[in-house]
């Protein structure tokens, strides 16, 4: 990290000319659609296709540079480099009667240039199904693919999957399924079951694959406009690959109230009842959850989060007893100009191998609408994880300067 400094002077001086000659152009860019601009974008826009009310388009590109001063994720072995990320997402929808379908792909591929070992693609592909029996029940279908070498920044669970993860670089491949049936039983009460099956496999690292199941039941209360009520029990296994399994039973209870038009707060309380890995070892825990969410105005949004309980997770065959919290804030400073800040703290240890783990996180945006669809990117990350296990901590800091097209 000694030459971090020296980095982030020279990638803040060439961000600085980028944008100061990218402002030289604004006036020949409008949001004006009765004044089209002869740009790439305009062309890419253009990609789309629509047949029989199927819609497939492109939804962006984007392409940029990042320094990331720690791409090994190791206090030991720490590697600096700088990385050209190109990304692409394409989507799919549907919008019948009865029936909406949606489906969009990421691609990003990641180029370093002193490590080319390390080069690789990610992917994700999120598809959602919606079809109404009628106006008062419905069923939702959702899956989650995720394929990555190492937790990316621009993604919300940047900071989430660190505080859990194993540390090192990996291929991690996920898959998320998610089914539920919701019936309005009344204009006050709606009931929703559920099933979930999460899929988790390694390369590159010894760390056995994971299926997880799991089942509920939910029942909502509208008490009024501003307050909703809601009761619900989840039945969740996870098994190993090497035969190690854990049952964790939760009832909770949770409340939505308004308090005013602009603020509302989720709450949550409930138990954990858990059949852990190892034989005979069974265990109830609490678990608490809470947020806030204030939409100060179209133009800007607080939010603040926090949740206690004890969970599983892919990593590790073993109960992490853990608490975290995060707060986020999104501005819209000007008619192009945007910002985003967000922080994450974690704390937690597994329950049988004492293993701890403390993680902060911060992170900054800075965004530029150029034209309608082009906007400059300016992202810093930090990264800060410590353990009672020398080994398993690490500092990283990751700066990314680009260009995002959407559609």
């Amino acid at each position: 990290m000694n030459n971090l400094t020296r980095y982030l002077k020279i990638v803040f001086i060439a961000g600085f000319c980028i944008i100061s000659q990218l402002f030289t152009f604004l006036k020949a860019y409008s949001f004006d659609i009765d004044e089209p601009v002869l740009s790439v974008t305009n062309f890419l826009d253009s990609l789309t296709y629509d047949y029989r009310g199927v819609n497939i388009k492109l939804l962006g590109v984007s392409i940029g540079e990042t320094y990331d001063d720690n791409i090994t994720f190791s206090e030991t072995d720490e590697e600096e480099d700088f990385v050209t990320d190109i990304s692409f997402a394409v989507g799919v929808s549907y919008e019948g009667k009865r029936n909406t379908f949606g489906l969009v792909g990421n691609i990003s591929s990641q180029i370093f240039a002193k490590n080319s070992e390390f080069n690789h693609v990610a992917e994700d592909v999120d598809l959602k199904f919606m079809h109404e029996f009628s106006e008062q029940d419905r069923i939702n279908v959702k899956n989650s693919f995720y394929h990555s070498e190492a937790p990316l920044f621009f993604r919300d669970d940047f900071f989430d999957e660190q505080f859990q993860r194993t540390d090192g670089r990996f291929d991690h491949y996920r898959n998320r399924l998610d089914i539920d049936y919701q019936k309005d039983i009344s204009k006050q009460i709606t009931g929703t079951i559920w099933y979930g099956n999460n899929i988790n496999a390694f390369s590159g690292v010894d760390i056995a694959a994971s299926y997880t199941n799991e089942a509920g039941i939910e029942a909502d209360y509208l008490l009024s406009s501003l307050t909703q009520f809601s009761l619900s029990y989840d039945f969740r296994n996870i098994q190993f690959e090497n035969d190690e399994d854990a049952t964790i039973n939760t009832v909770t209870a949770g409340v939505r109230q308004y308090i005013t038009k602009k603020i509302y707060f989720d709450g949550a309380v409930g138990l954990d009842f858990i059949d852990s890995f190892e034989d005979g070892e069974e265990f109830t825990r609490p678990l608490y959850a809470a947020s806030f969410v204030y939409e100060v105005s179209d133009r800007t949004e607080a939010t603040v989060s926090f949740t206690k309980r004890d969970e599983t997770n892919p990593y590790v065959s073993d109960v992490f007893h853990q608490w975290r919290t995060s707060v986020g804030f999104k501005r819209q400073l000007s008619e192009r100009l945007k910002c985003a800040l967000s922080a994450f703290y974690g704390d937690g240890e597994y329950v049988f191998s004492n293993f701890e783990r403390e993680f902060l996180g911060g992170r900054a945006t800075l965004g530029y609408d150029i034209t309608k669809n082009l906007s400059g990117n300016f992202t810093y990350a930090y990264s800060d994880l410590n353990s009672n296990i020398s080994t398993a901590e690490y500092e990283k800091n990751t700066v990314f300067l680009g260009l995002v097209a959407e559609f």
